[in-house]
């Protein structure tokens, strides 16, 4: 007689994704528009930015995003490209971050939580 899988309650309440993992490097999005965001505490983890599309030009002067270890970077020069024109590619940048402020005028900032 064939022995077939019985698989319990707990497990088949899980999702394929907490069963088996995550196939990629993120796991989860937050977008901060018009707002500000800590990444501590439940938040813990997010490790990546990108800026949406839009101009450098609309981002204020409060707008910055700040690494986990110190130091701050305003989003106005991440959205910059390579020849510092406010028409740089959407790129998604590796930092740990802690928090982020972004005006509601400004593009959206999309954090990515990494795969611990």
């Amino acid at each position: 007689m064939p022995l077939f899988y019985s698989a319990s309650h707990e497990t088949l309440d899980k999702t394929q994704f907490e069963r088996l993992g995550h196939p990629g490097r993120y796991t989860a999005v937050s977008v901060v528009k018009g707002t500000d965001q800590w990444f501590t505490g439940s938040m813990y983890g997010y490790g990546a930015l990108l800026i949406g599309s839009g101009s450098a030009a609309t981002f204020g002067k409060d707008d910055h995003v700040v690494l986990s270890g110190g130091g701050s970077i305003e989003l106005k020069d991440l959205a910059k490209g390579p020849d510092d024109t406010e028409s740089g590619l959407s790129h998604l940048i590796d930092v740990s971050v802690a928090y982020v402020s972004s005006s509601e005028d400004a593009p959206n900032v999309y954090v990515f939580k990494r795969q611990q």
